[in-house]
């Protein structure tokens, strides 16, 4: 046991030092090469939105492969993110609340696809299910990012975001192999903090 605890402690210091990038806390950040959102492209208060849905989820339909519909799923998600914050910024609670339905409509589409826990065994499905698990927790990330630069009427609906999101997590994290699953332990610790951060600030 405690040599384990050293491995992890040796294992934290060379993550920190090996890596240059900091984040807002004044902390290294595991989330240094991270992808930001896309610029929102049609949000939920402009007409036509729902065509861009329906769009959308016909080519969710006529994907023909599990990793397809990942793909896919994922990049609507990261999609609904931005017009999230879009409509978030301009206090337009209702229009955000849409998109945010959309994002979590679309991160079903992907763990739907994928199998239990007990059906994973492939490479192929092993790297889908630690694809969506770190695309959550990236996600987490930037909306603690966002969320410090929203107004107080906008940020409680982050607080539903960073709930749900918690919950569904380790659900879906638990289906990777014991390596795979340690191996972002880091980002887990990281994103468990900063939305901590996030909470008790609003809460202050």
């Amino acid at each position: 046991m405690k040599s384990r605890s050293l491995q992890n402690v040796l294992t934290a210091c060379f993550l920190l030092v090996s890596s240059p990038a900091v984040a807002g806390h004044g902390f290294v950040t595991t989330f240094g090469d991270i992808e930001w959102l896309p610029e929102p492209g049609r949000t939920p208060d402009t007409v036509g939105y729902q065509l861009d849905s329906w769009s959308e989820v016909g080519q969710l339909w006529l994907a023909t492969t599990a990793r397809q519909v990942v793909d896919l799923s994922l990049g609507f998600a990261r999609e609904k993110l931005a017009e999230a914050e879009a409509m978030l910024t301009v206090q337009d609670i209702a229009a955000a609340r849409v998109a945010l339905e959309q994002y979590w409509y679309y991160i079903d589409w992907a763990e739907q696809v994928l199998p239990q826990v007990e059906d994973v065994q492939n490479e192929e499905t092993i790297a889908l299910v630690e694809m969506l698990t770190t695309h959550l927790l990236e996600h987490q990330y930037i909306l603690t990012i966002i969320h410090t630069d929203l107004s107080v009427e906008s940020r409680g609906i982050l607080r539903e975001v960073f709930t749900t999101a918690q919950q569904r997590y380790p659900r879906i994290a638990d289906r990777l192999p014991r390596k795979k699953r340690g191996a972002l332990f880091f980002k887990e610790e990281e994103v468990r903090w900063s939305v901590e951060m996030v909470l008790r600030e609003e809460d202050g």
